[in-house]
């Protein structure tokens, strides 16, 4: 008998829940990183949302030669109606939620159920961190190091830990508390922050655990709803403001940090894109939180390109040929103890973070914290 066999938690079942669109390229290898978990107690729905492509047939194929898996088909609602619908499927006291084109390590579910299960009822929820991987699951940079736990409210607002919909695990105490995702993002064109969005709504209510570790593979790649820039910027301003509707205690100060936060996002998205009144909306935004942050960010904005332009000019006089193998290694291939690099920045300071704490410990509503 195994340890993982003689561990407490080893019958505790876990819903896996797979939104899934167009997503033949990837959905096979997220299903197999999800098939080879150590903790086996799982049910598995991936819900088709209205793919035009192979993904059906796919997730058919699987289902097949596993009874854990069950496959759901629904109209094309988007990713919060389509994880809604896993969840109404799901009779699991725990809930998974695992994006169709990313990536698990085999000790995820058990990390994270070993990390919640033990906690009270008033802890609602585990996150872990991410590697960053490429469309063939080499992983090509680490994600934030950054971290936070018990009551974190406050601090998620501003540093958004998770950074994606894969990393996230909840009792279902947290759904018949809160619902599900909410939808109407996608019904109203912006679309793509709803796990953000489901993190802060959790946040409002239990304490949340960490695991700080990569043990998500997320990939980046030209299909993905993220690499919609625009759709994604306003989607994350949306998220924040209705987070700041929701709670009117929140102090000014932390309001203006989370604003600041989401349109620092916003600009660099806005300015890849050259949307350059959008950029400028936001860069006033920025401002107002700290004339010093804008005039670094457009410094910033200046020299990244002055960069980009000469290194394209170099690599047009003298090109180097990269070997993936040589520099990259495959997600499954990593460590998961290796820890993570990264994630402060000339906004993101250590300071910041320990102003912030301080407010989460007092219950988010500590003017005189706020002001210091």
């Amino acid at each position: 008998m195994t340890a993982m066999e003689m561990s407490p938690i080893s019958g505790i079942l876990v819903a896996v829940v797979i939104p899934a669109y167009n997503a033949e390229d990837y959905v096979a290898q997220t299903l197999q990183s999800v098939i080879d978990q150590t903790h086996t107690a799982l049910e598995i729905i991936v819900v088709d949302d209205g793919s035009t492509d192979e993904t059906a047939s796919i997730c058919r194929r699987f289902a097949a030669e596993d009874s854990r898996i069950q496959l759901l088909s629904t109209e094309n609602r988007g990713v919060a109606a389509a994880r809604n619908a896993g969840i109404e499927a799901s009779k699991a006291g725990y809930i998974a939620f695992l994006d169709a084109d990313d990536l698990w390590h085999p000790t995820y579910i058990e990390r994270m159920l070993s990390a919640l299960h033990p906690l009270p009822d008033t802890w609602g929820a585990v996150y872990a961190l991410h590697r960053l991987i490429d469309s063939e699951g080499y992983c090509t940079k680490s994600g934030s190091s950054l971290s936070a736990r018990e009551s974190i409210l406050i601090r998620h607002l501003v540093f958004r830990f998770v950074g994606n919909g894969s990393g996230f695990m909840v009792r279902r105490a947290v759904i018949d508390k809160i619902g599900g995702y909410d939808s109407s993002y996608a019904k109203r064109g912006i679309g793509g922050c709803e796990d953000f969005d489901f993190e802060l709504r959790t946040a409002e209510h239990f304490k949340i655990e960490a695991v700080p570790l990569g043990l998500v593979g997320y990939r980046v790649h030209s299909a993905a709803m993220s690499a919609d820039r625009s759709r994604m910027a306003r989607s994350l301003l949306a998220v924040t403001e209705q987070c700041a509707a929701r709670n009117p205690g929140l102090p000014a100060f932390v309001v203006s940090c989370a604003r600041a936060s989401a349109h620092l996002y916003a600009f660099s998205k806005f300015a890849a894109l050259r949307d350059w009144r959008s950029a400028a909306a936001s860069l006033k935004h920025i401002y107002h939180h700290s004339p010093l942050l804008a005039a670094g960010v457009v410094i910033k904005l200046i020299v990244s390109k002055a960069i980009r332009a000469a290194n394209k000019a170099l690599f047009k006089v003298w090109p180097i040929k990269q070997s993936k193998q040589q520099y990259f290694k495959k997600f499954e291939d990593l460590d998961p103890l290796i820890p993570l690099v990264g994630g402060w920045s000339r906004f993101r300071t250590r300071s910041l973070f320990r102003r912030l704490s301080e407010i989460d410990r007092c219950g988010g509503k500590s003017a005189a914290i706020a002001r210091r």
